[in-house]
């Protein structure tokens, strides 16, 4: 990673330029993080408490078909990258770069992705651990499909999403092997397969290396979100097309539900579309309220976090067992007293610092990129 000086995030009385960062996708970026590294903000620590136990049940994982909020987080952040790549694009152009030098970049960065989500999850794990599931390890390819149609026009680029995810259907309903029982089946599916045939092991939960084919559509849905927004469209034309198709990406998502389980673990066709539906809207809301209406007060530490957000999931995988543990020894007085309130203090306390840690870097200007 490599720590640059950068010009600030837009104020909301400077008008965004068009290769100026847009307030409102690094607001979504930021919040997305802020729920990532939330830890629940510490409902865990209250879920036998009747009125909490439905919420705290939403910063879980589904077990295995179905989603829950929890859920959302991957697919807002592989969105995000796709929807941030015009503006990322556009400026290194306006800098004069080569197209061969864009895309000697672009395979740098996939690798630098790759390699540092396998240092975040060896760290985490405490040893060696090549792991190809996590955010970043998916990003190294998702990146790299949404950059391959990041000029090509929204013909080729909803064909190639639509494409990756038909790809991933058939692997799923056509592949035979020892072990598989079904195309869906938890553990005896054909990406559980396919990991113990290429990797020699197998990820928890179910998770599946192949995820990253189907969930680069959600990637490259991103990218046409981006050049929507960035279009010369009137705000309420943006607006009304992400909702609309955000409605149409959900009710295809659930709709496809009937016969093509809504699964995140292996990021199912039915999953990418309801997830993208969702995130369509949550984009379209953060649109109107900072970038149309300028509402950005509330929304700026979600800002300040999205502008560094490569930064702050690299520490967050790798410190969030040593701050959990530190916030737990400085509050022990609450935590003696108030017992389970008091370890939701202290979660929430690992959470401020991390907060914290992104305001000091944006204070100084100091923006960490791969």
């Amino acid at each position: 990673m490599a720590a640059v000086a950068a010009p600030p995030l837009p104020a909301a009385s400077t008008p965004d330029t068009a290769t100026a960062r847009v307030f409102s996708i690094d607001a979504f970026r930021g919040f997305t993080m802020i729920w990532m590294f939330s830890n629940a903000f510490g409902l865990h620590h209250l879920k036998d408490i009747p009125w909490i136990a439905p919420l705290q049940f939403q910063f879980t994982h589904a077990q295995w078909h179905g989603f829950n909020a929890w859920d959302m987080i991957q697919p807002f952040f592989m969105f995000i990258v796709g929807a941030a790549m015009p503006w990322a694009f556009d400026k290194r152009r306006a800098a004069g770069e080569s197209e061969r030098h864009i895309f000697l970049h672009v395979l740098k960065r996939c690798g630098m992705l790759l390699f540092w989500g396998i240092v975040a999850r060896s760290i985490s794990a405490g040893r060696p651990n090549l792991d190809l599931i996590n955010v970043l390890g998916q990003l190294s390819f998702t990146y790299l499909a949404a950059f391959l149609v990041l000029d090509r026009g929204w013909r080729v680029q909803a064909g190639t999403a639509l494409g990756l995810l038909a790809l991933h259907w058939g692997f799923y309903n056509f592949t035979s092997g020892e072990g598989i029982t079904g195309p869906y089946e938890q553990n005896a599916n054909p990406g559980y397969w396919l990991d113990g045939l290429l990797l020699g092991k197998h990820w928890g939960g179910g998770y599946a290396t192949i995820n990253c084919v189907s969930s680069a559509a959600n990637t490259i849905f991103g990218v046409m979100a981006g050049w929507l927004i960035k279009s010369t469209r009137t705000d309420g034309a943006k607006l009304r097309t992400l909702a609309g198709w955000g409605a149409a990406a959900l009710v295809a998502g659930l709709a496809l539900g009937a016969v093509i389980p809504v699964n995140k673990k292996i990021w199912t066709a039915s999953f990418a579309f309801a997830s993208t539906g969702i995130t369509l809207w949550t984009l379209a809301a953060f649109y109107y309220a900072c970038d149309v209406k300028r509402s950005r007060r509330w929304a700026q530490v979600g800002a300040i976090v999205g502008a560094n957000s490569i930064f702050i999931y690299l520490f967050h995988e790798m410190l969030h067992g040593w701050m959990e543990r530190a916030a737990a020894a400085l509050l022990g007085w609450p935590i003696e007293w108030w017992g389970p309130w008091g370890k939701a203090l202290a979660t929430c306390a690992a959470v401020a610092f991390q907060i914290y840690v992104c305001v000091w870097l944006y204070r100084r200007k100091i923006f960490f990129k791969l």
